[in-house]
């Protein structure tokens, strides 16, 4: 069988509520900012659609890279599909930090497990369109996370002893850069849709003293569930996030919840982790009616050989004209998504428990310049490090709400429009 990794994201909800760390919340909801919209910081209005996706394939790519660092930590026979809005700059969260609180802008990575973010006059955090955060100038700061705990012993942040006192130094390292520096605690605030401001009075966090790769953002928010990660010190009982269209700029309804007994909507099917991460089983394939007949083993196989790519190209026939692309391996055509491929069956990605993930033409291709569209799926291994585990990225996540439950070990999926988690 097929071990779907899913990762996830964060999200949270002008009152002020204080949390400390009991297992039940109020839900909290906040708005996620895509990376090349208006409301993010990055917004380049220069750019055109194709420039947007480039730049986004560009970020799929170096989240791969990313991948191969966890390959090692699998069993050999597990084929798995990643799913994720991740550090390399898909999705960004707004937050408060210190006392007096500071705003700062923070990738979601919930491929790791640290919130971290640049700590005074830091190498790596000058390119910040933020406010830079000084520990030493916030009343709440603590340095209260020792060596030899077990949360600075934690594998994924490598922590050790400080060489003069014996505060917990961590080291963490992503596919476009690094981060280290020591854990400690402080104040942390996020503003919800209805403009609720919700502050949790201690979170241990990672105080940067050196960092490149995320030069540009004021952090990293890692969402894997370890004793370090948000979810985990806040005893949350899931978490699930709706992603919209994230070609339009000006789409602001993305949105992650957490708090309160998670809401499962659609079917689900049972998810277990691996070092902190979220895998689900991938059973078979369908396109329109037909199932894929193909081995498990062969579902990351996406190269034009056999697999998905294959059945969706005879499908599509010669009704269109294949447009030949200058990356190796890349199916594409001429013509514009939303009017050439009305007629396109639905894919489907058929989980344990009859769970389905189904995907439109929007989900599965990608306009890359005016006059042609490309699959948006891409090759995620390579000759010489293969990787055991596909990728299900952001782009087949569109117009998907997804929700996690701890108490049952489930994950469900349906296609919603993200504008509901607003009325």
């Amino acid at each position: 069988m097929v071990e779907l990794f899913l990762v996830a994201l964060l999200l949270f909800q002008n009152c002020i509520i204080t949390l400390g760390s009991a297992s039940h919340h109020e839900r909290l909801v906040i708005k996620i900012i895509h990376y090349d919209s208006v409301n993010s910081p990055f917004y380049d209005p220069k750019l055109t659609l194709e420039d947007r996706v480039k730049r986004m394939n560009q970020r799929s790519e170096a989240r791969i890279s990313d991948l191969m660092n966890v390959s090692n930590n699998l069993k050999e026979d597990a084929v798995d599909v990643r799913i994720y809005p991740a550090y390399t700059s898909q999705f960004l969260v707004p937050l408060k930090i210190g006392t007096p609180p500071v705003p700062q802008i923070l990738t979601m990575d919930t491929g790791s497990v640290l919130l971290w973010v640049h700590c005074g006059y830091t190498i790596g955090g000058e390119a910040s369109p933020a406010p830079l955060y000084h520990n030493a100038h916030s009343s709440s700061y603590e340095e209260d996370v020792y060596c030899e705990t077990s949360i600075c012993d934690l594998m994924t942040l490598r922590g050790s002893c400080g060489r003069i006192s014996r505060r917990c130094e961590y080291f963490v390292k992503y596919a476009t850069g690094k981060s280290k520096g020591h854990l400690a605690s402080e104040v942390v605030s996020f503003k919800s849709i209805n403009e609720t401001e919700v502050t949790i009075k201690r979170l241990i966090f990672g105080c940067s003293i050196y960092s490149d790769g995320a030069n540009r953002v004021s952090g990293i928010l890692g969402f894997g569930q370890t004793a370090v990660s948000l979810i985990s010190q806040q005893n949350y009982a899931g978490f699930s996030y709706c992603i919209g269209d994230i070609t339009a700029v000006d789409y602001d309804s993305n949105a992650l919840i957490l708090g309160g007994k998670p809401i499962m909507e659609g079917a689900s099917t049972p998810m277990f982790m691996v070092i902190g991460k979220y895998f689900i089983t991938l059973e078979k394939i369908s396109v329109g009616d037909k199932f894929l007949d193909i081995d498990p083993s062969m579902f990351k196989r996406i190269d034009h050989q056999g697999g998905m790519l294959e059945e969706i190209r005879s499908v599509i026939g010669t009704t269109l004209e294949e447009f030949i692309s200058e990356r190796p391996e890349e199916l594409c055509y001429y013509g514009v998504v939303t009017e050439d491929l009305e007629g396109l069956p639905t894919v489907a990605y058929h989980f344990v428990e009859n769970a389905k993930m189904e995907f439109t033409a929007e989900n599965l291709f990608k306009q890359d310049k005016a006059d042609h569209f490309c699959l948006s799926i891409q090759i995620s291994e390579n000759k010489k490090i293969p990787m055991p585990f596909s990728v299900l990225g952001v782009w087949a996540q569109q117009f998907f709400y997804i929700g996690f439950d701890f108490n049952t070990m489930r994950m469900s999926f349906t296609r919603i429009d993200c504008d509901r988690l607003f009325d």
